[in-house]
């Protein structure tokens, strides 16, 4: 089990340390763990609409967030890393699948029918990868690739252990009375009174409209038991684990709660003490959770022996969104770049990463080449040492981890968004294009000299709409979900 839940009865609260007790095993952590490790361990830490400026590390001047700047200062910062798509479902698409969203199942929150799109069985993972490779696979978080009942669940998917909210609507609510959880573990236990087995956990705190135990908290001690659980060690052969651990936060903030504990983000006395409005303050607060979610989960990380094998890696699944109760621009969430989450501008795309691997990384070091969320299954392939990975759109970006020249290249990046018609992005260099709708002339952008797309030269420069037009000709296949009207 990788998560105890909070439980009104005290026989639940026993049933559960029992359980974990036989599970763990005596005295099993991660710091006594990882001394004869051969491939590291991979954890992906996904933020819910944390904008690239949301960060200390770039640029943030009004609050700080000091455990994610560890992992820049003990680590790699990228300055140019994309987000797969400037919506949750299709860019969690991308990370998982390699695939940008000219080529990916998923490429928007909701098909043109109003219900999300779930990953297939033929659609590869990241995580199928990995798990044929040996490794133990775990998700934790938000989960949006598939609904229940359908083949894009993420046990279907090759995760061992599974936490979290199958479904984005299900993730509005950061006190869910339920959560999902796939554990085959269980079946060790035939008490279904002490070990149930349904695959939907109750959290009897958050019963019948109780705030008590947040999402955020929730996922960081399912994180920290499954790191504890799962760490190689000599009784599991030094099996190497993955986790992806996709918070909830910060989103937009949250909507004031009616009784929220002050501890948490839907009160503003975190930040009570600056002048600002009301829902800014509570964007901060859950900033600063996310931060300190994460320094709780280093501190466990931080051994040497156990560091110097796990790769972390830290981004978002998107840029800071505008249509909420938080304007992005009182606290430049998205940076200098123009528009927030839902555009094709830099502003909806540019998202952080940061990535540490102790005694491989140099500490410290910035990272300028544009990377994008599907060089994630490249990368962690060559991580794990993987000689048959499946084709993918992205590069592994392991070179440049280490410092060493990007072998692999390519020639652009690619987006498309079908909300609220079907537009176009490309970069190709230093220059980006971008169709507005079906058959729009393109307006063209130079992001070096004009890193807040302020200026359309599409008219200066006709040869290189035309070069690029060639890219946006065979960057993407139709999809029966995806179609495009022209007109």
């Amino acid at each position: 089990m990788i998560f105890r839940p909070l439980n009104s009865l005290t026989v639940g609260r026993l049933a559960v340390a029992l359980w974990l007790t036989c599970l763990l095993g005596p005295g099993l952590s991660a710091q006594q763990s990882a001394t004869n490790q051969t491939r590291p361990n991979i954890v992906i830490i996904l933020a819910d609409d944390l904008g690239w400026g949301d960060l200390s590390c770039y640029g943030q001047k009004k609050f700080s967030t000091p455990n994610l700047d560890r992992l820049a200062s003990e680590g790699m910062r990228f300055t140019q890393a994309y987000a797969g798509s400037p919506s949750g479902a299709a860019s969690r698409g991308t990370l998982f699948t390699g695939k940008h969203t000219g080529h990916a199942r998923i490429r928007g929150n909701y098909g043109p029918d109003g219900h999300p799109v779930a990953l297939r069985g033929e659609d590869a993972t990241l995580t199928e990868v990995l798990k044929r490779a040996g490794y133990h696979t775990g998700v934790i978080g938000k989960w949006g690739l598939g609904g229940d009942g359908t083949s894009g669940m993420p046990e279907k998917k090759g995760v061992d252990q599974w936490l979290g909210l199958l479904e984005l609507r299900h993730a509005t609510n950061q006190f869910p009375a339920v959560v999902a959880r796939h554990d085959p573990l269980q079946r060790l236990f035939n008490d279904p009174v002490l070990y149930p087995t349904t695959y939907y956990l109750p959290i009897f705190v958050n019963a019948n409209g109780l705030q008590a135990d947040h999402t955020q908290d929730l996922f960081t001690r399912g994180a920290s038991n499954y790191f504890a659980k799962f760490s190689p060690a000599e009784f599991n052969k030094f099996r190497p684990l993955f986790l992806h651990l996709a918070f909830t936060l910060p989103n937009a903030g949250e909507e004031a709660g009616t009784n929220v504990p002050t501890k948490y983000l839907g009160s503003p006395a975190r930040f009570a003490s600056e002048k600002w409005p009301a829902a800014e303050q509570r964007k901060a607060a859950a900033i600063a959770h996310l931060d300190a979610s994460v320094g709780q989960l280093l501190k466990q990380l931080d051994d040497p022996k156990f560091a110097e094998h796990t790769v972390i890696l830290l981004t978002s699944d998107n840029a800071a969104q505008k249509d909420g109760l938080c304007d992005p621009a009182f606290f430049r969430s998205n940076g200098p770049f123009r528009g927030a989450k839902g555009d094709l501008t830099e502003g909806g795309l540019r998202v952080p990463l940061l990535v540490r691997w102790p005694k491989h990384i140099k500490p410290g070091t910035t990272n300028d080449q544009p990377v994008a969320h599907w060089d994630l299954l490249a990368t962690v392939a060559e991580l794990a040492g993987v000689k048959d990975a499946p084709a993918t759109d992205g590069i592994s970006l392991v070179p440049a981890l280490l410092g060493q020249p990007q072998k692999a290249k390519r020639e652009f990046l690619y987006w498309e968004s079908h909300t609220p018609q079907f537009q176009q992005a490309l970069r190709v260099a230093d220059w980006k294009v971008f169709r507005a709708k079906p058959d729009a002339p393109l307006e063209l952008f130079h992001l070096v000299r004009d890193p807040g797309e302020t200026r359309n030269v599409a008219a200066d420069y006709p040869a290189v709409v035309k070069h690029i037009e060639t890219f946006l000709k065979s960057a993407r296949t139709e999809s029966n979900v995806w179609e495009v009207e022209k007109k």
